[in-house]
C-alpha cells in the first residue's frame, strides 16, 4: 500500500501533528545524548555515534531514521555536542540539526547533576508525487512539493547518585508551526514532548552487572513506556530485553571493542495489528570513543635509594589499567638492618595519581618498608583496601580502586611475597578519608590502605 493511505488520504494533513515527531529508537541505552542534551560530555571523552533505524519493515512509507552525533567534555564541568538527524515517514522528510551545551557540578561526595540545552533547526519537505490519491480535492496532493522549517529547542537534566541515574528532558521545548503553503491548513505543528529515564546498575560480581531501567516519552495525552533489563559482561558484551507498551518486545545486543569501538543492534517486534505484514523494526548503532588518557607508555620506576627497580609496560584506558608485564623487583637484604617488632606494624597508605593505578613517587618508601616487614615477619598477612576520590561515575571508580589494589598486590608478589598472605578489597569512592571538595582531600582519597593481620 502506498504511504498516502497510511498517513494522509484517510485523515488529512492534520494527522502529521500527531505522528512520530520525535524519532523512535531502541538503542538509547547505548547513546543517551540522543535523548537528553544533559549527557553531552558526561563520559569525559569524545563520543561519536552513528545509528540507523528501519521501522516496520515491509510497510511502505514506514519511518526510516539516520542519526549522527558527537559530544565531548570541555574542562572539568562543561560539555558540548551536536547532532544531525534525517527522518523519513511517508511523504514527510525531516532534516534537523542541533547544537548542545551542558554544565555539571558535584553536590557533596556522591551527588552529581548536569543540565543541558540544545538549539537547532528542523527542515521539512512534503512530496506527494508518488502517492495514490483517493480525494481529488486533497490540498496536499494538489499542492505539490512543499518545504518549510522551524526552530527547535531542548532542555535536559541528569542526576547521578552512586549507581542510580535519573534523567528528564523536554524535546521541542518551544511549540511552533511550520509555514507550509497549503490553503486552509495550519502547517506542521511541533508538539512539546517529554521523556524520562531512570536506571540502576547492580554489580553482581567482578564480571557481570545488571542494569534495569525505565524510559518513557510522549505528550500530555499519552506516554509510551519501555521497561528494560540489560546485562553487561566485563564492559565488553552487552545484552538486554525490554517491553514497549503498545508495541511489544525489544531485544538488544552490543560489543565494546578495546574501549574504542562499540557496535550494537536492536530488534523491535511488530505490533499485533501489523504483525501479519511487517517483520518488525531493526536498528544498528556504531560508536567511537576517544579519551585523552588512552595511550600506551612504559615506566621505569626507581626508589630514592636505588635498591629496587620496577619496569612496567602499562596500557592506560579510561576505565581500566592493564599491567602487561611486571619485571622482578630486587630489594637488597642489606636494607633490612634490624628485626621488625610489633611497634612498627603501623597501617600505611599508598597514594596514587589521579585517574590512574600508578603509585605516586612519594609512596615508594612505604612500599619498600612494607616489603621489609613482610620478609622479616612471614607469619603476618596484610589486607589491601582500594579507594578513589569522587570524580567520575561510581561504577568506574569501583573498577579503578580494584586496579590500584592489584597494582600493589603485583608489586608484592614480584618481590617474593606469597599471594596467600595478601587479602584484597576495594570500595571505590564510598569511604573517603578526607573531603572531596578540594584537591588536597581528593589526593588523600586516592589511596590503597595497608592493614597488618597477625
Amino acid at each position: 500500500m502506498k504511504y498516502s493511505i497510511l498517513f494522509f488520504s484517510i485523515v488529512g494533513f492534520q494527522a502529521i501533528s500527531m505522528a512520530q515527531q520525535t524519532p523512535q529508537s531502541s538503542v538509547y541505552n547505548y547513546n543517551r545524548y540522543a535523548i537528553n542534551p544533559a549527557y553531552a560530555g558526561s563520559s569525559g571523552c569524545t563520543d561519536v555515534t552513528f545509528s540507523h533505524l528501519n521501522q516496520w519493515v515491509k510497510v511502505e512509507g514506514a519511518p526510516l531514521t539516520s542519526y549522527v552525533g558527537i559530544n565531548t567534555r570541555l574542562g572539568k564541568s562543561f560539555g558540548v555536542g551536536g547532532q544531525v538527524l534525517i527522518d523519513k515517514i511517508g511523504m514527510v522528510n525531516q532534516v534537523s540539526g542541533l547544537g548542545s551545551l551542558s554544565y555539571g557540578l558535584n553536590l557533596g561526595i556522591n551527588h552529581k547533576i548536569r543540565i543541558g540545552a540544545s538549539v537547532g533547526y528542523n527542515q521539512y519537505r512534503v512530496d506527494p508525487s508518488s502517492a495514490i490519491v483517493f480525494d481529488p480535492n486533497d490540498p496536499i496532493a494538489n499542492g505539490g512539493v512543499n518545504s518549510a522549517g522551524t526552530i527547535n529547542s531542548e532542555l535536559g537534566l541528569l542526576y547521578q547518585f552512586k549507581n542510580l541515574e535519573v534523567a528528564v528532558a523536554s524535546k521541542q521545548l518551544i511549540q511552533s508551526y511550520t509555514n507550509f503553503s497549503y490553503n486552509g491548513l495550519d502547517g506542521y505543528g511541533l508538539r512539546r514532548h517529554m521523556n524520562g529515564l531512570i536506571s540502576y546498575a547492580i554489580p553482581v560480581n567482578d564480571n557481570f552487572t545488571i542494569k534495569p531501567s525505565v524510559f518513557a516519552k510522549g505528550i500530555n495525552s499519552g506516554f509510551q513506556t519501555d521497561m528494560n533489563a540489560d546485562v553487561i559482561y566485563k564492559d565488553f558484551l552487552y545484552g538486554g530485553l525490554g517491553y514497549r507498551t503498545q508495541v511489544g518486545l525489544i531485544a538488544r545486543v552490543g560489543v565494546n571493542i578495546q574501549d574504542l569501538f562499540f557496535i550494537g543492534y536492536a530488534y523491535e517486534s511488530p505490533m499485533a495489528n501489523i504483525a501479519s505484514y511487517s517483520s518488525g523494526s531493526h536498528e544498528v548503532v556504531l560508536g567511537l570513543k576517544f579519551c585523552k588518557n588512552k595511550k600506551k607508555q612504559q615506566e621505569i620506576v626507581k626508589n630514592d635509594r636505588d635498591t629496587s627497580n620496577l619496569v612496567r609496560n602499562i596500557e592506560i584506558r579510561v576505565d581500566t589499567l592493564v599491567i602487561t608485564k611486571v619485571d622482578t623487583i630486587y630489594i637488597e637484604k642489606a636494607t633490612i638492618s634490624k628485626k621488625i617488632d610489633k611497634s612498627e606494624l603501623i597501617n600505611k597508605n599508598i597514594l596514587f595519581e589521579f585517574d590512574k593505578a600508578i603509585v605516586q613517587k612519594v609512596a615508594y618508601g612505604e612500599l619498600e618498608s612494607l616489603i621489609n616487614i613482610l620478609v622479616d615477619r612471614p607469619e603476618i598477612k596484610i589486607e589491601l583496601q582500594g579507594h578513589t576520590d569522587a570524580v567520575g561515575a561510581e561504577t568506574y571508580n569501583v573498577g579503578l580502586s580494584k586496579n590500584r589494589v592489584n597494582a600493589v598486590r603485583d608489586f608484592l608478589i614480584a618481590n617474593g611475597i606469597d599471594t596467600k598472605r595478601i587479602i584484597c578489597d576495594y570500595h571505590g569512592e564510598t569511604k573517603p578519608k578526607a573531603s572531596n571538595n578540594n584537591a588536597i582531600g581528593r589526593q588523600e582519597n586516592r589511596r590503597v590502605e595497608v592493614r597488618f593481620i597477625e
